[in-house]
């Protein structure tokens, strides 16, 4: 997989809208640029529409959560090969049961731990750990 280059796009998706706030902080404080959505149908079009480098996609959201809008995503032209993270409250092993299903990259726990978050987010983007 490539790194991601800085102002990429990042679409997170997400119905608490203080959530998505912080993500969106998160990532244009690194040098990225951020598109939301608030539940999975509408990550969908917005990945149709501005084709992000990274999605970060709430698991449990209303109309169509994230595991459904990855399942989704992943069956669109180039969705096969997107970063995507799966974040939620959502706890236990049936949760990452579920985000390895809909093959998503990788699963982050709420609430978020920062540190470990850039430290999983290195691996595919352009972050600085320093």
């Amino acid at each position: 997989m490539n790194l991601i280059e800085k102002g990429a796009t990042v679409l997170v998706a997400d119905d608490d809208p203080m959530f998505c706030v912080l993500l969106k902080q998160f990532f244009e404080a690194n040098g990225y640029s951020v598109v939301t959505a608030s539940d999975g149908a509408q990550a969908v079009e917005a990945c149709r529409e501005f084709s992000p480098a990274l999605l970060m996609l709430d698991g449990d959201m209303p109309e169509m959560d994230g595991f459904a809008a990855c399942e989704v995503i992943r069956s669109l032209p180039g969705g096969d090969t997107l970063p995507i993270f799966i974040v939620t409250a959502l706890e236990g092993q049936a949760a990452l049961d579920c985000a390895m299903a809909v093959e998503a990259s990788d699963f982050v726990s709420k609430p978020v731990n920062w540190p470990q978050l850039r430290n999983k987010l290195s691996c595919v983007m352009e972050f600085s750990l320093g």
